[in-house]
């Protein structure tokens, strides 16, 4: 005689398996923070490298973040909330770089 599965065993079998599925979900989506330097709560993780940073020709240091026409620059002393809005340099009005080239391949000042 073939021995049936009742309703509450099967119930429980499906709430495990949801529960494994998005433990392996949570796992992956952690180890592609880490591998992009982010840590829990969107803080940067330990040893993390650090945002590259562009001088502009007056003098002001700024911390930028992305590629080409989607880079945001933040003056050294803001915090993440306080982006450059405009592109000029908030210190002498220079445009920033927003180009192909990398932030690389700026001269230093």
């Amino acid at each position: 005689m073939a021995r049936s599965i009742s309703p509450d065993g099967a119930r429980r079998a499906g709430l495990l398996a949801v529960v494994a599925l998005l433990a392996v979900a949570i796992a992956g989506a952690g180890r592609r923070l880490r591998a992009r330097g982010i840590g829990i709560f969107g803080r940067k993780a330990a040893g993390a490298a650090e945002e590259p940073t562009f001088s502009c020709a007056c003098g002001a240091q700024y911390r930028v973040s992305g590629i080409d026409r989607h880079r945001v620059y933040w003056p050294l002393e803001a915090s993440a909330a306080e982006p450059v809005m405009d592109d000029q340099c908030v210190a002498c009005g220079t445009p920033l770089p927003e180009g192909p080239a990398t932030i690389a391949d700026q001269p230093a000042a």
